[in-house]
């Protein structure tokens, strides 16, 4: 799916024209739209997983790069500024956190997305791979106070930005309950609980994590962007840098919960091995006396006492009971 929308500057004849947007686009199209941009004017073209034949026709009409429209094409890529001349291409990852998510991989509380942005002199091209937002309104507010074509890729990674903070918060609350699971008495976590969170947060970090580089080298890029553009970006790297932290700090929290929780099972475990240890040695007595009495020697003169058995049995009785309240004194059962 793909469509195009054409911003028509203040001050063209038309000042007040909504913008003209074109979901058909074919090559005619492509160069028409290209022909109709005057002074000022820009068109932002919005593409869904496209092909390598759609990208080649957009790079033929715009003269996009042959190395960015290759790049447009792959997902999975980590965020990352590149410049090309008097282009750029910016990659920004989207991360969706849904608890209790059925996302079907290793973290299925957690799904990313991809937006690649193609910035020229008078066009922008968005590629989406995956979940990503739709920030028409931001875009429509945002031209009001910078009418370029850099103000799409402002607006893209403010909304993307922003939704890295509100997935941090999302996460605070989850880790804190796994910490008030881990150290609550008596209970029975299963550590792969833990592991899980651990590996969603990982993802999260993994696609957060690279944009603070690429945002620093876009601000810092004085001959492309605009100082207007740069101000409000700044803004952007500042939420960038408080999401990374807090995504940080979580996976910090888990490490510890992940040794915490490794503590107690092994604290466990060695409980458990001493219950079964003190067992086994109560057992050991009856079974000893029991094998004593068993090996048939004539000459054993228990064996014809009239009150032999009941002693045998009494002694196993008492030595068990004394070896039961020493163990009981000692916390091994």
């Amino acid at each position: 799916m793909a469509r195009c929308t054409v911003y028509r500057s203040p001050g063209s004849t038309d000042p007040g024209a909504v913008p003209d947007t074109i979901t058909d686009l074919d090559d005619i199209r492509l160069h028409r739209i290209r022909e109709s941009l005057g002074t000022g004017d820009f068109c932002w073209i919005d593409v869904a997983e496209p092909d390598d034949a759609f990208m080649a026709r957009v790079a033929e009409v715009f003269g996009i790069h042959e190395l960015i429209a290759e790049d447009a094409v792959v997902a999975l890529q980590r965020p990352k500024y590149e410049r090309y001349g008097d282009q750029l291409l910016f990659v920004l990852r989207t991360v969706v956190y849904t608890p209790s998510g059925d996302d079907p991989d290793l973290t299925p509380d957690v799904t990313t997305g991809e937006v690649q942005v193609i910035l020229g002199d008078n066009f922008v091209v968005t590629v989406n791979h995956g979940s990503t937002p739709d920030p028409d309104e931001r875009v429509a507010e945002n031209l009001e106070r910078v009418f370029l074509p850099q103000t799409v890729l402002y607006s893209l990674a403010d909304e993307i930005v922003d939704h890295y903070l509100e997935v941090s918060l999302q996460l605070e609350d989850d880790v804190s309950a796994m910490e008030t699971r881990v150290f609550a008495p008596g209970s029975n976590l299963d550590i792969e609980e833990v592991y899980l969170l651990m590996r969603e947060v990982l993802e999260i970090r993994h696609s957060i994590d690279p944009l603070t580089v690429a945002l620093k080298l876009l601000v810092n890029d004085r001959e492309l962007i605009v100082e207007d553009s740069r101000t409000y970006l700044r803004d952007v790297l500042d939420h960038q840098i408080l999401s990374a932290d807090r995504i940080g700090n979580h996976a910090e929290r888990l490490a510890s919960l992940v040794n915490a929780a490794s503590a107690k099972i092994s604290l466990q475990q060695n409980t458990d091995m001493r219950k079964i240890s003190a067992w086994a040695a109560i057992a050991v007595v009856p079974t000893m006396i029991a094998g004593v009495y068993g090996m048939n020697f004539d000459d054993m003169p228990e064996l014809h006492m009239s009150f032999g058995y009941p002693l045998v049995v009494g002694m196993m009785v008492l030595i068990c009971l004394i070896l039961i309240v020493l163990f009981r004194r000692n916390r091994w059962l």
